[in-house]
């Protein structure tokens, strides 16, 4: 399970890194409009070290479980950083 944070749309997305955070989105069918979260880089990376990214993942999102499965990833390869996740509700 990973712990994820709402994200402010106001906020700058170098601010969000700097913080330590990915920003991301969930989106899927069942969702009147997509939710802008933030996930914390090393949560994140333990997660993917563990291999767990190819099986539907929850997500706590302020207490409320959400299974998804992991879309995108999208990297800077200069930084060798990830700039931002795409989960999709199941």
């Amino acid at each position: 399970m990973l712990s994820v944070l709402s994200r402010d749309l106001n906020e700058k997305t170098k601010k969000i890194r700097s913080r330590g955070y990915i920003p991301g989105v969930i989106y899927g069918n069942t969702l009147d409009n997509s939710i802008p979260i933030e996930v914390y880089k090393t949560d994140f990376k333990r997660f993917i070290e563990a291999g767990e990214n190819t099986k539907p993942v929850d997500l706590n999102l302020n207490g409320d479980i959400k299974k998804c499965v992991i879309t995108e990833v999208q990297i800077d390869s200069f930084k060798e950083g990830i700039l931002h996740i795409n989960f999709r509700l199941v």
